[in-house]
């Protein structure tokens, strides 16, 4: 028996059913390409408007401020502009911003927003660990996602940060010419990371810095010369007017203030023949007979000692802290000169900055007065 021929109607709608089930796969593939172009190309713009917007906000921001700091010449306004620029061109939680100390490379904090406890001369940065030590040695930005834990960072350095609930970290130099003047900080208090496009832009505020830095230090120290100039004009008619040695200390004591941190200051005289010291004035009543420090030295070496560690210097040259200066870090002692010989000494500390090398010249010109004063006064 014949097998029963083929049901051509059936064929044909088996085929039907095939050629519509690779249709409609291949519409189905053509939407999602379609959704995906879409997709992707919603994504482009999308990034292509962020970009836009950072670049028109980057813009706005670096114009305004760039025209506030190159129209001020006061050194503090400048730094608070720039360091608020820098908040707002990449939204950090805190910003500081560090300066060269002269004579040094050691960077000093002068401007700090968005902490508690910082204190801003008390953080020097720069000294050997840490981001600043980076960009010191590379001349280019450094971020760290996890501070507290960076194995670059110094153990002191990671204890304020934890004070401060500091996560990430990112420090952008401020160049002049090929030296870092300074240091921009940005932080932040949780994980969230700083960018690329978050370091080009602090980069371009901190170029913009750069000069309108330089020209508020120098409109400052010239401020200062002239300040200088006035303070010595006073000291010399008070050294050479008719008070007791004593009165004379005292009546510098606020000329010195306008200049230096002078809360904290002791005048002794030297006794040679004695190797003794006597006191002359001191700010507060804690020095006792037979006590003194780094005035020993001060004496032997017939030159002034500046220190940002008055403990560590005073357990370098084996000599025991004055009890005077309990507290306090930063200490600044010259001696009082007068025909080749030291007659004294003259002792400043602070616990808030530390002395600067114009400082140093000041207090110097100063005990070489005061020195002066007691070689005519007698028994010196």
């Amino acid at each position: 028996m014949e097998p029963p021929a083929p049901n051509p109607t059936r064929k044909l709608a088996i085929e039907n059913d095939r050629l519509r089930l690779r249709i409609e796969a291949l519409e189905r593939l053509a939407a999602e390409s379609r959704e995906a172009e879409e997709a992707r190309r919603e994504s482009e713009e999308r990034s292509l408007r962020g970009t836009e917007e950072r670049r028109r906000h980057e813009a706005d921001v670096l114009g305004r401020v760039t025209s506030e700091i190159n129209a001020s010449l006061n050194l503090d306004t400048v730094l608070e502009r720039v360091a608020e620029g820098a908040r707002e061109l990449c939204g950090s939680d805190v910003v500081g911003v560090a300066l060269r100390e002269s004579g040094s490379d050691a960077m000093v904090f002068r401007y700090w927003a968005g902490v508690h406890g910082i204190n801003n001369a008390s953080l020097r940065v720069g000294e050997g660990t840490g981001l600043a030590a980076q960009v010191l040695e590379t001349r280019r930005a450094a971020r760290t996602m996890r501070y507290a834990s960076d194995q670059r960072i110094g153990r002191d350095y990671a204890e304020v940060a934890e004070q401060e609930t500091i996560v990430t970290l990112m420090a952008v130099p401020v160049l002049l010419g090929s030296h870092v003047e300074g240091i921009i900080y940005v932080g932040n208090r949780t994980a969230r990371a700083f960018t690329d496009g978050d370091e080009t832009s602090v980069q371009r505020l901190a170029d913009h810095a750069g000069l309108a830095i330089q020209n508020a230090r120098q409109f400052r120290g010239h401020v200062r010369r002239q300040e200088e100039l006035a303070v010595l004009y006073e000291v010399t008619r008070v050294v050479t007017g008719p008070l007791d040695d004593a009165a004379v200390v005292q009546a510098l004591h606020p000329l010195l203030g306008r200049l230096v941190d002078a809360r904290h200051l002791l005048a002794l005289g030297w006794n040679a023949q004695a190797r003794t010291f006597d006191l002359l004035w001191a700010s507060g009543p804690s020095w006792s007979p037979g006590e003194a420090g780094l005035e020993v030295r001060v004496v032997e070496r017939e030159k002034a000692i500046r220190t940002t560690d008055y403990l560590a210097t005073c357990a370098e040259e084996g000599r025991e802290p004055s009890a005077y200066a309990r507290g306090l870090r930063y200490a600044l002692a010259v001696p009082m000169l007068a025909g080749g010989r030291v007659v004294g000494t003259l002792s400043l500390w602070s616990g808030e900055r530390p002395y600067s090398r114009a400082d140093e010249e000041l207090i110097t010109a100063v005990g070489a007065l005061l020195g002066l004063r007691l070689s005519r006064s007698g028994g010196r």
